[in-house]
């Protein structure tokens, strides 16, 4: 099998080098600049067509590269060695983007196996937080946790400090960090953070694994070009050509940076077991690099039309949007001294409640709300349409494992991000701007479709509660079934206010489905009762009411508890003890979402709080401080302090685990819908015939026409295999649709 990877100038400016090793041969680099066009085009011919495969890391980045060199190098003579101006001209023709596709025979992406089992926990990780220690404690008890909470380093691969502990200051007499030299700060307590800075690149990992890597920062730096995610064809990359030529030629630790890659992703493979090639994954990760290199079509003269009429919402701000103080200080003009009080920041879901509560009490502060978030939204609305137009098309990427729980998120990598991305997934239903995109170029048809109750399908599927399953095929509504339980009315009342907005007295259905869903996913009664404008222990006498109905969503919220227990208090004051919880939860459809770090961070937690060290207990034995209304000497407060942490991080497994069951089989049935749409692509080079899009629970999909009944076939066929495990699931396809609004 081919491993390999490829170096280019920046991000998304052209490929310099493919590096690559055939099995247990060596390394060769092939710069793409010192050889003929024809001898590059037949190396990646013989890469795609290889019976074996191809390995990599990161699959989305490289083929995108594969991709754009091959589109642009074909436009050229075979004999001819490519000139920068050449390639510059030949780049900005829609021919070089729309004429191939570029398929492997089979791929498996190494980052993706890496987050699927032994690297997931590099995903993404919440920080965590010890909320008001005591200050004089707060040094020692630092020096304490790097000793006892042992953590690796990948965790913080990202962040120059690696792993550290930070005392943060907080605002006297509260519990809010203080943020400004303005802020009086509280001299009895502090809060201590650890922020994770997690990487899953290929290096990371092999420092990790035990090579002493060389990074792109250890060697001389290059002169980054100018580029940007949402139009990463941009030309910027030509001044700085010379430079970055020059240095892949004859910087020999640069050449060795190269070299080491494959052998670094073939030492990879056999680490992680040599998983077998062809997983739905690895190749989506294939067919969203091929499809970032051609992007979707975009109505650019709608765009231009539209523009114009955001541009005049925005205007009529008459303040600073994006100045918090310009933005309270004009609200304030028109607030009593108890509003202003209330008014005590400018963040959109305040300013919706107001906009939305306060028409009577004070309507001209409502008003004035009300333009500050059109003019936000209008602004946003304003970037993305700039940037369509500049682009010409909507060119995205998605991670194909985005999340922990298998879900394909949209957007660049953080390091992207701030010259902006563009996100699909972002962008709201409703035809209004989903209509600036017909996605399908000239030679497609776009068709489509969402699956229709997709999270109630699948919960319906995890619960197997027998008679949930036949109310719901009886054609009843489970926002209406569950607003019937929490409200104490009958499921045709709660239906009859199907339409209302859910602020309004009788929202009844609206604020069911809102309450469903956080319950869905792991939240409290507390938070569910707030969503239904119910008291909370109304909203527990609710869901009782609902459980007792179907026994089967008890049975399995108290199994998901017990499983993730690790520590536990029988009531206060009593001892916390300890019992070894499970270290994964398993959706339905197979993927795992491991917990393993924060059991870990549970366990030195527990094991501290136990058996504190002498040098702490004594140091704050005679000290006394009032925290949460009680007296307690500066240890025991600390001390209190560690099991608070512990017991946030279980109840964030608990709620994570909830929503792992929910989104994972989710996701997977979305993406293997996605791989088997794409099965319709020969593999090989060769025209387009289609370009599934993810959008979490459907699928844009434009194709050629000769393959949109065969798409329509296979994708009925699929979402009926869909249902042995999940009977409930649906899916609306439509074809010829005239763009994504539709």
């Amino acid at each position: 099998m081919i491993f390999f990877d490829t170096e280019s100038i920046g991000f998304y400016g052209p490929t310099v080098l493919i590096q690559y090793c055939v099995d247990d041969g060596d390394a060769v680099v092939h710069n793409i600049w010192d050889h003929t066009v024809g001898e590059t085009l037949d190396l990646i011919e013989s890469h795609v067509t290889h019976p074996s495969g191809v390995v990599g890391f990161n699959l989305t980045h490289d083929w995108y590269h594969y991709s754009r060199t091959y589109g642009v190098l074909a436009e050229l003579p075979r004999r001819y060695r490519p000139d920068p101006l050449d390639y510059l001209d030949v780049e900005k023709e829609d021919i070089a983007h729309d004429k191939y596709c570029l398929k492997p025979v089979k791929a498996c992406d190494l980052m993706l196996v890496g987050r699927k089992t032994k690297f997931q926990a590099s995903l993404n990780q919440k920080q965590v937080t010890m909320r008001k220690v005591p200050k004089v404690l707060a040094p020692l008890l630092v020096e304490e946790l790097k000793k006892n909470v042992p953590i690796p380093s990948i965790y913080f691969a990202r962040s120059k400090k690696g792993y550290a502990w930070r005392i943060v200051p907080l605002i006297k007499g509260t519990a809010k960090e203080a943020t400004s030299p303005e802020d009086e700060i509280d001299p009895d307590f502090v809060n201590i953070q650890l922020k994770f800075a997690p990487s899953t690149s290929l290096k990371a990992i092999m420092a990790y694994i035990g090579h002493d890597v060389v990074t792109l920062d250890d060697l001389d730096p290059l002169p980054k070009p100018e580029e940007y995610a949402w139009f990463p064809h941009y030309g910027g990359w030509s001044s700085v050509f010379n430079e970055h030529l020059w240095a892949w030629r004859n910087d020999p630790r640069r050449l060795e940076y190269a070299k080491n890659d494959p052998l670094y992703t073939r030492e990879l493979y056999h680490y992680l077991g040599d998983p077998v090639l062809g997983d739905v994954d690895s190749e989506l990760a294939c067919a969203i690099g091929a499809m970032h290199w051609r992007g979707f079509a975009v109505d650019v003269p709608a765009c231009k039309e539209r523009l114009k009429v955001a541009e005049q919402i925005f205007s009529r701000a008459p303040v600073n949007i994006n100045s918090p103080r310009q933005v309270k200080n004009w609200l304030h003009e028109v607030c009593t001294p108890l509003e202003k009080q209330a008014v005590d920041t400018t963040g959109m879901e305040l300013l919706k409640k107001i906009s939305d509560e306060w028409k009577e009490d004070n309507p001209e502060l409502a008003r004035r709300c009300g333009l500050i978030i059109e003019a936000r939204r209008a602004e946003e609305e304003m970037t993305l349409l700039r940037r369509l137009i500049q682009a010409g098309r909507l060119y995205v990427t998605f991670k194909v494992i985005g999340t922990k729980s298998n879900r394909m998120s949209g957007g660049s990598e953080s390091y992207i991000k701030s010259k902006g991305s563009i996100n699909p997934q972002g962008i709201k239903k409703g035809g209004a701007i989903r209509s600036l995109f017909p996605l399908a170029h000239p030679d497609l048809i776009l068709c489509g479709g969402d699956f229709s109750g997709y999270e109630v399908s699948i919960a319906e599927a995890v619960y197997k509660d027998p008679r949930l399953r036949e109310d719901l095929l009886k054609g009843l509504k489970m926002h209406g079934l569950f607003g019937a339980e929490m409200y104490g009315l009958t499921y045709e009342e709660i239906m009859a206010t199907e339409d209302n907005n859910i602020n309004d007295v009788n929202g009844y259905y609206q604020r069911a489905k809102r309450g469903f869903f956080a319950s869905l996913y792991g939240a409290m009664e507390d938070k569910i009762g707030k969503a239904m404008w119910l008291p909370k222990e109304a909203a527990k006498e609710g869901l009782d009411r609902f459980a007792n109905k179907y026994s089967r969503i008890r049975e399995y919220r108290e199994n998901l508890q017990k499983k993730f227990t690790a520590i536990s208090q029988k009531e206060l004051g009593k001892e916390i003890t300890w019992s070894e919880p499970a270290e994964y939860e398993e959706s339905f459809l197979g993927f795992r979402r491991y917990f393993t770090l924060e059991f870990n961070i549970i366990r030195c937690l527990y094991n501290m709080a136990r058996n504190p060290s002498e040098e702490f207990l004594e140091l704050g034995k005679n000290l006394r401080v009032v925290r949460r209304d009680r007296v307690q000497t500066a240890s025991g407060a600390a001390l209190s302090a560690l099991y608070a942490v512990a017991f946030g991080i279980q109840g964030q497994v608990f709620r994570a685990a909830a929503n792992h069951d929910i989104q994972s089989p989710g996701a997977q049935m979305t993406k293997e819908l996605q791989g088997e749409i794409w099965t319709v692509q020969p593999v090989g080079i060769n025209k387009w015939y289609v370009m599934p899009m993810n959008i979490h629970d459907e699928i844009q999909a434009p194709c050629a026409p000769e393959v949109v009944d065969i798409v329509a076939t296979k994708v009925a066929n699929k979402v009926e295999s869909f249902r042995e495990k999940v009977p409930l699931i649906k899916m609306k396809w439509k074809t010829h649709l005239p763009s994504w609004g539709h």
